[in-house]
């Protein structure tokens, strides 16, 4: 059996993880760099985020986004660079 590489094999766990993983610019709306494939349990495609046509933020109810907004330029300021 050959042996996979670190990148295909985080991959695969990120892709098979229950949770969706985002990769987020610090921009306006949060436009996505990554996504993992999983997030078609969002009803959504890679494309949808990949192409720009759908922001994070375009994924937060409008309830909540002033607090994540909030939340986010906290981390910011604190030099966080992983939160969930």
């Amino acid at each position: 059996m050959a042996k996979l590489d670190v990148k295909t094999e985080l991959e695969s766990v990120i892709n098979n993880s229950p949770a969706v993983v985002f990769l987020c610019k610090t921009e306006e709306g949060w436009p996505v760099e990554f996504v993992s494939d999983n997030v078609v349990k969002l009803g959504y495609s890679v494309e949808d985020f990949e192409s720009g046509c759908v922001k994070y933020a375009d994924i937060i109810h409008p309830d909540d986004l002033e607090y994540v907004n909030s939340e986010v330029v906290k981390n910011s300021e604190e030099g966080n660079t992983e939160y969930t």
